[in-house]
């Protein structure tokens, strides 16, 4: 019974919230269509002065070609037929308060698909990082959006916002969604094959929204800035100095977000206002380390699951007796057994017992499968 209540409360007020934008639109001094057409012509830098003074719009419609008017009704109705909601900075109900404090910078209209009440939920995060990310880079990047999908340390959970085009930041809205979480995608171009898409389509699914400024059929277009308002804090997994993932740091900075980054090594980390995280025994430090004993087949973590990868199953005590008869390790058993815990001096926990057999722990499996070629005897 709680479930079924719980569940009127949420259509009653998903269907308040469409009454609520058909209103706004309807009252709008100027009408999306109009609004629309008027990007379409290119009248961008004059909608950017008009954020200050929406008068002036209502002369500036007057005169629009037919054609154009009947072009941005034609997309808005294609869109609407696929679920995509279309709202103005002019609809003071509906558009997103956050977006608010990029002052002229704001989108003219902001198009999305799935709940648009996350919009203004709290607590939100991004995970960025160079859009050409090392398979390290992105696996820390997806456990810290699964961290904070399922909320850690005691703390609640947080809704992930990200760039479709970049891959940490996929990389971490995917770890979102496995943890259950929410997700905030923007996209740098208008809908277009949106349903096609496996990971939009999931994340709307799963509860999510997909959002862009553009409109279906329109050109790229970056969205630093409307990644770093729609953020409470920000985590860098990794960037370069000249790449957009700076960008979106810089913008999340000008407007006062918390940001820290994964590692010291972030290029400009002497920027104010930017703080290198902890260096604690996490998930993102174990998966870390996996990817430094790979680059050192001379240690013996190395030689370890080198050997392990070799056999499809073995016990600890089989692991044991192979590293004996090939002579690695002075210790074999003290070494295999300090893969096993994360106490004391130990290498870390990167193997478990799982049905009488040695596996690997589940956090690591997908990442060790990545790079397992580099492991060699």
């Amino acid at each position: 019974m709680k479930g079924s209540v719980s569940h009127l409360i949420t259509e009653n007020e998903k269907l308040e919230q469409e009454l609520m934008a058909d209103y706004d639109a309807a009252h709008a001094p100027v009408s999306h269509q109009q609004l629309l057409a008027l990007q379409l012509r290119g009248d961008i830098d004059e909608l950017s002065v008009c954020i200050h003074d929406c008068v002036s719009l209502v002369p500036m419609v007057k005169d629009l070609p037919a054609d154009l008017l009947e072009e941005a009704g034609r997309i808005l109705a294609r869109q609407q037929a696929m679920d995509i909601r279309t709202v103005s900075f002019l609809d003071e109900m509906s558009y997103p308060c956050r977006l608010n404090e990029l002052d002229i910078f704001r989108p003219i209209l902001l198009h999305g698909m799935g709940d648009w009440s996350l919009l203004d939920m709290q607590p939100s995060v991004s995970v960025t990082g160079s859009p050409q990310a090392s398979p390290q880079d992105a696996s820390i990047a997806r456990e810290w959006g699964k961290k904070y999908g399922s909320g850690y340390d005691g703390q609640e959970s947080c809704i992930v916002v990200g760039r479709l085009a970049n891959a940490c930041d996929v990389a971490a809205m995917k770890g979102c969604l496995d943890a259950d979480g929410h997700v905030i995608a923007i996209m740098e171009v208008g809908f277009d094959g949106v349903a096609t898409n496996a990971l939009c389509r999931r994340i709307v699914d799963e509860g999510g929204l997909v959002i862009s400024t553009q409109w279906i059929g329109a050109p790229l277009c970056s969205c630093e800035r409307l990644v770093a308002a729609l953020c409470e804090q920000m985590i860098v997994v990794e960037c370069q100095q000249q790449d957009e993932s700076m960008t979106v740091v810089k913008e999340a900075r000008k407007l006062g977000r918390e940001i820290h980054c994964v590692k010291p090594t972030v290029h400009d980390i002497s920027m104010e206002g930017i703080q290198v995280l902890p260096d604690k025994k996490t998930t993102v430090k174990k998966c870390e380390r996996i990817f430094e004993w790979a680059d050192k087949p001379y240690s013996i973590v190395y030689k370890i699951i080198a050997v392990y990868l070799q056999y499809e199953h073995i016990t600890c005590s089989g692991l044991i007796d192979k590293l004996k008869t090939l002579h690695i390790a002075t210790d074999p058993y003290g070494s295999v057994h300090s893969l096993m815990t994360d106490k004391g001096n130990s290498y870390g926990r990167v193997f478990m017992e799982e049905n009488g057999f040695l596996v690997f722990v589940p956090e690591l499996r997908e990442r060790i499968e990545a790079i397992k070629g580099k492991f060699r005897v």
